[in-house]
This record gives C-alpha cells, sequence and structure tokens, in this order.
C-alpha cells in the first residue's frame, strides 16, 4: 500500500505534532519536543498559537495526502509552529487571534510544500523560509489589524512568572538572573529561548538542559556559534548587548547547528567552517537589520536561511567528490549518530572513489614497480603499478629467462578492473625479445576503458594480437582484455596499470585506489578496502564463494525463522531465548534492512556483489538481530582459506552511559572510544569449498587504545544458506539458528 494512504493512528498524529517542535532543531527527538512545549507554554499566548497552528498543518497535509514519512517527521509542521508562536505572542489571546493563526499555518503550510518542491529540485531544504514569508506578511499587515490588541506580556516579566508558579518561581528566576553575572552567557540564553519567541532567561537554560539530553554536538555547537559571532561583534566593534533586546541572536545558533553537525558530518573540518562563515552571518544580520527597520519588522532568520542555503548549493557544484566536508546521506536525526556511523562508512565506502576497482588478473601477482618507482614511475607518471609473476623463490622466469615465454606473467589473461566501455585499443605492435625497448611506441598494445566521466584506467604493455576488445566495447568487470606482454617501453614482461582523468595513451595518472583486493602475509591472506599495492606485496582477488553469495543475498521480502538459545545467568540475557520472525524489507529511501518482526529492530545492510555490508542499526542493543549485525558486520562474498578482514563498528551502538557522554562533546575532534571487528576464516576447511563455510567474528571494546572487552562469535553457514551462529562474552553464551522460513 503507498505510504500516503496508510492508515492514521492517534499515535502517528501526536510523533507529527511532537516532531514539529523537534524539526526546530532538525531533530526527531521525542524528549527534546517535551521540553520545547513547555517552554513554548511560558508565554501562554504563543505555546496556544503555535500549537494550533501545528495542529492545523499537520491536519492539513494528513487530509490532502500528502508523504506521511515526512509529516511524521515534523516537517510540514515546524514553519507553521513558528509562525503560531510569532503571532500568539504580539498580541493578546483572542478568537480573532486564533482566527489569524489558523489563517496563516494554512498559508504557511503551502508554503512550505511549494519551497519543498522548487528547493528540492536542487538537493536543497526549505529550512525556515516559507515561516519568514509568512510572519512578515502579519507583520506588514499589523497596521490595518484593528480589530487586534497588541500584547504587552514580556514587559512585566515577573508577574506574569508569578501567574505561572508563583512565589517560588520568582524567587527561583531571580537567583538565576542574579547567578550569572555574565553578559555573554546570559544573552546565550536568551537568544536559545528567541528561538522559540520567549523573551525571558529561564526558557533559554530549559532549551539547553533539552539539547545537553538529546545531543552534545548540538550544545556544543550552538555554544560555538555564539562565541565566534560574540567574539567578531568584539572584533569589529559592534555593540554586542544589542542582541539581548533584538533577539537575533538564534541566527548564529542555528546556522551552527545546520551546518556543523546536520546537513555535514561533523568533524574538524565542518566546526572549521562554521568558524569562517559566522561572521558573514554577523555582517548579513547587521545589514538586514538597517534595511528592514525601514518597515518596523525584523529579519528573522533570514541571514541564518541565507548563508545555509547558499553554502550547501555551493557545495553541490563541486566537481570532485570530497574526502571531507561530507553531506550526510541520509539524515539519522542526531549529530552523534551521523558522525559515528558515517565516520566509519567514509572509509568503508570512501567518497572520493566512486568507482570499486578490481585487481587486472586472475591468481597471485607480485608489484615489482609502485607509485613513485625507482624505475619509470615518477612525475606526472608516479601513480602506477607494476604487475609480475614470482614463484617461491621470488622469480620471475623459469629456465635463464632469455625467452618472454621463460616468464611466468607472459600470456597470461588480463581482466577489466571495472564496468566500463573501452575509449582506445592497440594491438599492432611487436613484443620485444628480452632486454630490448620500444621507446617509439612507449606504451605497447594498450587498453584505456572509460569507467565514468572523469575515470580511465590504462592497461599497457599487453602481448602482440592478444587485445580482446575493440574502441567502442562495452565491459564488465573481470572480462577478458587481453594477454600480458612485452611490447613498448618493456624490456621484460609485466603488466603496466594505472588510473587517469583522460582517455589519451600518454595521459598523466592519478591517485585513485583498488577496492577490495587479498594482500598474502605470512599466516594468511588480509583483505584491503580502498588501498594502494606497495613494492613486492603478492597480490589476489578474492575468489567469490557461492555459499556465502546466497546465504548474504537478502531481497525483499525474504523471512527467517530465528531460534536463540541462551546459558547465563543473568535475567537480561535469559530473556533473549525464544523464537523469532526477521523479514527483508526496503525503506522509503529504498535501502534494505532486516526487520524483526517480534521486537522491531532493523539492521540495515548494502551488498555491492562481492562484499556485504551491515551499515546501521536501529532498536534494542543486545538483541538477537544486533548480535547477527555485528558478527556479520563486513562479510567478503569469496575469499581465500585462512583470511583475515578488519573494520570498526559505530561507536554509539557498542558503548553507553557517562563514557559515551564524555566522547559525545569531543567526538568531532577525536574519538577515544573504539570498537574493532575482526573476521576471520577458521583453518579447518576450506570457504571456497562447497558444503560449508566457518568463520570467526572478534569484536574488541577499547578505550584510549586500551582492550576493555573482547568478544566472540563463530558462524557456520551451509548449503542451503542457514546461519548457526555462536557467540561468547563472559555474561553469557548465545546460539542463534537463522533458517529460511520455507526451508524451516
Amino acid at each position: 500500500m503507498p505510504e500516503s494512504q496508510n492508515k492514521i493512528t492517534g499515535k502517528e498524529i501526536l510523533y507529527s505534532i511532537l516532531n514539529s517542535y523537534s524539526q526546530v532543531f532538525f531533530s526527531t527527538s521525542k524528549t527534546l519536543a517535551v521540553f520545547l512545549v513547555v517552554i513554548s507554554f511560558f508565554d501562554y499566548g504563543a505555546g496556544i498559537g503555535g500549537l494550533v497552528a501545528v495542529i492545523i498543518a499537520n491536519l492539513l497535509a494528513w487530509s490532502l495526502g500528502y508523504n506521511t514519512y515526512l509529516l511524521r517527521s515534523g516537517l510540514y509542521g515546524f514553519n507553521a509552529l513558528l509562525v503560531g508562536l510569532g503571532v500568539g505572542l504580539y498580541y493578546q489571546p483572542s478568537p480573532e487571534v486564533y482566527i489569524l493563526v489558523a489563517i496563516t499555518a494554512l498559508t504557511c503550510f503551502f508554503l512550505t510544500v511549494v519551497f519543498q518542491g522548487v528547493l528540492g529540485k536542487y538537493g536543497l531544504p526549505f529550512l525556515s523560509v516559507p515561516f519568514l514569508l509568512t510572519i512578515w506578511i502579519v507583520a506588514l499587515s499589523a497596521n490595518s489589524l484593528s480589530a487586534l490588541n497588541l500584547s504587552e506580556r514580556g514587559i512585566f516579566v515577573y508577574n506574569e512568572l508569578y501567574s505561572l508558579g508563583g512565589k517560588i518561581f520568582v524567587d527561583f528566576y531571580d537567583f538565576l538572573e542574579k547567578s550569572i553575572g555574565s553578559s555573554f552567557i546570559r544573552i546565550y540564553f536568551h537568544s536559545l529561548g528567541a528561538i522559540f519567541f520567549q523573551t525571558h532567561l529561564l526558557a533559554g537554560i530549559v532549551i539547553a538542559l533539552g539539547l545537553l539530553i538529546y545531543s552534545r554536538i548540538t550544545l556544543v555547537l550552538s555554544f560555538l556559534g555564539f562565541t565566534v559571532a560574540f567574539l567578531f561583534y568584539r572584533l569589529v566593534g559592534i555593540e554586542f548587548d544589542s542582541l539581548g533586546y533584538t533577539f537575533i541572536g538564534f541566527n548564529y545558533i542555528l546556522t551552527a547547528i545546520a551546518l556543523g553537525g546536520y546537513y555535514l558530518v561533523p568533524g574538524r573540518i565542518s566546526f572549521g567552517w562554521i568558524i569562517i562563515l559566522l561572521p558573514a552571518v554577523v555582517l548579513i544580520t547587521t545589514s538586514t537589520q538597517q534595511v528592514f527597520m525601514l518597515f518596523r519588522i525584523s529579519p528573522y532568520s533570514l541571514p541564518f536561511n541565507v548563508i545555509v542555503l547558499v553554502f550547501l548549493y555551493a557545495l553541490k557544484l563541486r566537481e570532485q567528490r570530497p574526502r571531507h566536508l561530507i553531506e550526510t546521506p541520509v539524515q539519522l536525526g542526531k549529530p552523534e549518530k551521523n558522525l559515528y556511523l558515517y565516520s566509519g562508512n567514509m572509509k568503508r565506502f570512501p567518497a572520493a572513489y566512486p568507482v570499486s576497482a578490481t585487481l587486472p588478473f586472475f591468481g597471485e601477482w607480485t608489484v615489482s614497480q609502485a607509485h613513485n618507482g625507482e624505475y619509470t614511475h615518477k612525475g606526472a607518471w608516479r601513480h602506477a603499478f607494476d604487475f609480475v609473476i614470482t614463484d617461491r623463490k621470488g622469480q620471475q622466469f623459469k629456465n635463464e629467462g632469455d625467452f618472454a615465454e621463460d616468464y611466468y606473467c607472459f600470456g597470461k589473461a588480463v581482466l577489466a578492473p571495472a564496468d566500463g566501455i573501452v575509449a582506445e585499443a592497440i594491438d599492432s605492435i611487436p613484443d620485444n625479445t628480452i632486454g630490448d625497448v620500444n621507446t617509439k611506441d612507449n606504451w605497447g598494445n594498450t587498453v584505456i576503458i572509460k569507467h565514468n566521466e572523469t575515470l580511465y584506467s590504462k592497461l599497457s604493455h599487453l602481448k602482440f594480437h592478444s587485445v580482446e576488445v575493440k574502441t567502442g566495447d562495452s565491459v564488465k568487470k573481470g572480462q577478458l582484455i587481453g594477454r600480458c606482454g612485452n611490447s613498448g617501453r618493456s624490456p621484460y614482461p609485466h603488466l603496466h596499470f594505472q588510473f587517469q582523468a583522460n582517455p589519451y595513451v600518454g595521459s598523466s595518472t592519478i591517485d585513485y585506489p583498488f577496492g577490495h583486493y587479498l594482500l598474502k602475509e605470512e599466516s594468511g591472506y588480509s583483505l584491503k578496502t580502498f588501498d594502494f599495492p606497495q613494492k613486492d606485496q603478492v597480490l589476489a582477488n578474492p575468489s567469490k564463494n557461492e555459499v556465502l553469495a546466497k546465504a548474504l543475498h537478502f531481497i525483499p521480502g525474504r523471512r527467517m525463522h530465528v531460534t536463540v538459545e541462551v546459558d547465563s545467568e543473568k535475567a537480561k540475557w535469559k530473556k533473549l531465548a525464544g523464537e523469532y520472525s526477521w523479514v527483508t524489507e526496503t525503506d522509503v529511501y529504498n535501502t534494505t534492512f532486516i526487520h524483526c518482526l517480534k521486537n522491531g529492530e532493523r539492521a540495515y545492510l548494502y551488498n555491492q556483489g562481492d562484499m556485504h555490508y551491515f551499515t546501521n542499526f536501529y532498536g534494542k542493543k543486545h538483541s538477537p538481530l544486533f548480535w547477527f549485525y555485528v558478527t556479520l558486520f563486513k562479510v567478503p562474498v569469496g575469499f581465500q582459506a585462512k583470511s583475515r578482514i578488519d573494520d570498526t563498528l559505530p561507536v554509539h551502538l557498542l558503548f553507553k552511559g557517562i563514557l559515551k557522554y564524555l566522547q559525545d562533546f569531543v567526538a568531532p575532534l577525536f574519538l577515544f572510544l573504539k570498537a574493532d571487528y575482526q573476521l576471520i576464516t577458521k583453518e579447518a576447511g576450506d570457504i571456497l569449498s562447497s558444503d560449508s563455510v566457518k568463520v570467526k567474528s572478534v569484536i574488541t571494546k577499547k578505550i584510549a587504545g586500551r582492550k576493555v572487552k573482547v568478544c566472540q562469535s563463530f558462524t557456520e553457514v551451509n548449503l542451503k544458506g542457514d546461519f548457526e551462529i555462536s557467540v561468547k562474552m563472559n555474561e553469557a553464551k548465545i546460539k542463534m539458528i537463522c533458517r529460511d522460513e520455507l526451508d524451516s
């Protein structure tokens, strides 16, 4: 059934209202929403106006059939909420005022829909632009609204506080006023409160407390943005105390939160850009104040909207995918989650490397010359590789090596490293005799493959008349394109390989890695991901295993029956025992996830054909699905026996308590908490065999580099694609059997 046709429940309506409040801070936190609802009623007129407006906007969205996911997230309601707060604050409560609130909520809702479509075409958020236009319409109409009485609330603050909570409340507020002597801190809290049209200190303090509970990074960003603005005010001589009565300091807070931790993955670079951009927000704020003063209206959040939209749009025009300053691919609703998840995923799926290339050969080859090689890989051609085949003694040839046929690599298959179109194919250059070179046709027989508009691969020194493709042919990853030879400037048979940005034979190289390859070591093989081979390393491509390929192929609709047994003295582990049903589904972003029907947990995954990844987890930690997620966090579809693969699990899923809170505060700068993941094939059994696959997973929790806890999991996958998993910890032993429901 389409999303828009889902049955509306009271719970969903409540969530859409609460999320409209928290969405002002780019959040869907119900806890933060409760704080914001409470402070909105510190001025009862504003509180009622905001609630009426958000209810009307959300009911319009429900009744007109707009996207329920966006509605539940509060995106259709938060602009109307702000308008309702503003109208409710500036006028005395009356039936006429709330009729005006209803009309402005309707106007704001349709402006929201329009700007969602207009700005959405460019991949931009609409922010509070609908609110701005609506509140300006109301403000410019104020002189004509003669039936409405302007509010006098905010003038006699103590009287209003007394009506809210009596003498105790007034004494508490007076204590806060006297305790906070710094005008900087006072104006910071006033600016926080002004986001919800509140005029006194206590509202800002309550919001700060809500932000602390919801997200430590958001709180730090709010303070950072305000501090940078304060320092720039002092630097250029602008009167800073004016922020205390103009209530526009929230522009600096919201800009820092939006760009520092929400629309961009939090980190040192995003924090650095906040410091660079905030002075521009200050200048726009002070200049627009002068202009809008002529019309007796406020610029409100205009400076925040201008800078955020301009900066995000500028980032979208970048020609190269960045390694830093990454836009959040899918918003997780919390800066900490964005950071912990995407900082790991950026290493697993580097944004700068959109094509995952494999090694261009079968079997084990040796790197005879790597980047910045001692022979020919210099200058503009320094980012290249030469590959040969060596025996156990490290020799490249048999006999005396006087003939090309003596070299182990000569005549061996050369493969396409990734899908693409052949941009150039040269096949007519004879092979050299050993020791001789052809400087006229420097690159010899060559194939150049276009993978995208800015990425080409070049394979050179191929064997005479061995090229299997022609210009314009489409090729698939792993397809035979020719054979290793000794043509061009090649004194002995070898394969020259490079990535380049242009389709020409003489193009310079670019620094681009191979996606996944096996590095041979004394103890076995380790899988390298988006890495660069080094000289004398022995490499091989992972070989696909059909057992793993079948088991890890989670298509929508696949259902699994899970039986869990637990051996533990503690009740929290014992209650995991029982039977569960998991089903593979997709969300609104077409992302695949495994859904536990019993408790609602979700384990998001991605399979690129040669590698299975779990990318995110929602729900109860230490549930059976959580251990399935942790155990199979990263699994290659095939690799050699006695191999090893390393990765890092998201911090927020493995740590909790005070340590996690402390980590949140400094996470954009450095991580002192870490959870290492290692997958190892057991010695018994060959992963390439046709019956079953056995692997071991080791999860190691570290604090400041020191191991504090180790958990081991053992997994066996059979021909049917069933999983048998044993998890061993200090507190418990868990055994899970996961079978497809059709087979169980």
